[in-house]
This record gives C-alpha cells, structure tokens and sequence, in this order.
C-alpha cells in the first residue's frame, strides 16, 4: 500500500513538473518569437529614434525571459528596453505590444489607446486575428505556432517580409 502511495505521488510530481517545463518552454518559444519578429517587420524610418520598445501586458514570465534574451542586444542602432504593464491604462508608445492570454479580453482598449502608432501587436488567445493583432500565437497539436494577419500589421504603417509569412501557420 505504501509503495502504490509512492508510486502516485511520483507519477504526479513527474507529471507537475513535466507541465511546469512545459510551460517554461512556451514562454521561451514567445520570447524568442517576439525577438525574432523584429527582423522580419520594418518600421517607417521616420520612427527610428530612441529605444526600441517592447511592452509586455499581463504575462511576467514572458517578459522576465524577453528582458534577459534581449539584454544588451539592438534592433538595428536601436537598444531594446522590455516593459512589463500592469493594464491597458499603461500603454505608451512602443514598437511592439505584447498582450498575454489573461488581458486578451482587452485587446480593443489596447488597440483604443495605441491609436495610429507604428505598434506590432501580438497576442496569445484564439480569435485574437479576428480582434485586431498581427500575429497571434495558437496551440495546435501540441505545438505554440503563430498566424499572422498582414492587413493588421499593415494598419500601422508596418511591413513584413516574405520570409516570416512563410513561417506563419496560418495567414489571413
């Protein structure tokens, strides 16, 4: 009987922490991800001052793994800063915005407040395309991919290259 006890909270600790890499590995693939987009989306030349910025709504451990990724590191002669926002009420101006699972119901204020910036907004929540972001990442078999909508990255005076509408899972 001990050894049934033994064997399940095994099973189960083994099945916690298979989950929990699970989930490190999903937020890892989204930082790397959000990195990446940044040299398949052009921005208009007139908005290349400053820092580039990248906001991250509602989802700290994408961004405590975008900020150490991204350390040190430039998008062109631009340096990165990463901000995590507490609500839609924060947005600022920044090159891209990330809006996590938890705040998707708030993707149209996100939007509302961005107005026409030149902003990459990128979700995480089925229907978000539908909603307004430029890319979206879905769970499908088992697997983080992304979809992207071209007309809602061009909205904001963006452009992407062939190379990552290739890599898209779906395009619209």
């Amino acid at each position: 009987m001990n050894s049934v006890r033994t064997v399940a909270l095994l099973s189960f600790l083994a099945l916690l922490l298979f989950h929990v890499d699970c989930k490190a590995q999903e937020e890892n693939f989204i930082a790397i991800s959000i990195y990446n987009f940044t040299r398949y989306i052009d921005w208009p030349s007139s908005d290349a001052s400053g820092d580039f910025v990248i906001d991250i709504i509602g989802h700290k451990s994408v961004y405590e793994k975008l900020k150490e990724l991204t350390s040190g590191r430039k998008v062109g002669t631009r340096a990165i800063t990463v901000r995590f926002l507490e609500s839609v009420n924060s947005i600022t101006q920044s090159q891209i915005l990330f809006v996590g699972f938890w705040q998707s119901k708030d993707l149209n204020k996100a939007i509302d407040k961005i107005g026409n910036a030149h902003t990459l907004i990128i979700a995480e929540k089925d229907g978000m395309i539908d909603s307004g972001a430029a890319i979206n990442f879905v769970i499908r078999n088992s697997a983080i991919k992304f979809e992207i909508k071209k007309a809602n990255i061009q909205k904001y005076g963006l452009s992407v290259g062939e190379a990552l509408l290739g890599l898209a899972f779906k395009l619209y």
